[in-house]
């Protein structure tokens, strides 16, 4: 999703939330639980649901990025980054950005072999980390 240039009237919670995700960096994942802990230190009795609903507007204006990982039980928030996949540890649950996508001309191939229109690659690795190896 195109962020916009033209500056956002967030309300105050809302702009929190984005800034605490920001100065976390990319490659760091958040629940929404890391969310609202870390915005409790800065806003004493800032609501679980307000973080939620700050989370998924500032998603959707591409201000923030979701993660959502087959077999995690939660989703994950991190600074938007340029494309890149995830690995998930099926051992201790760990979620690390791996700077790999698939080729454009095999996504092009895919695209023209099934007659679609491919807007977004994905991508999600699973196994043991070398933590847990």
């Amino acid at each position: 999703m195109a962020v916009s240039s033209k500056p956002l009237n967030l309300a105050k919670n809302y702009r929190l939330v984005q800034e605490i995700v920001q100065e976390q960096g990319p490659g760091v994942h958040l629940t929404m639980a890391d969310v609202h802990e870390l915005a409790l230190r800065r806003k004493n009795g800032l609501g679980f649901t307000t973080v939620y609903r700050a989370l998924n507007k500032l998603r959707d204006l591409g201000l923030v990025s979701e993660i959502v990982l087959p077999g995690a039980d939660r989703a994950y928030y991190e600074a938007v980054a340029p494309a890149h996949a995830h690995f998930r540890c099926d051992t201790c649950g760990r979620v690390d950005d791996i700077e790999y996508l698939p080729p454009e001309r095999s996504v092009r191939e895919l695209a023209g072999r099934y007659n679609i229109e491919i807007r977004e690659t994905l991508l999600s690795l699973h196994g043991r980390c070398a933590a847990c190896r």
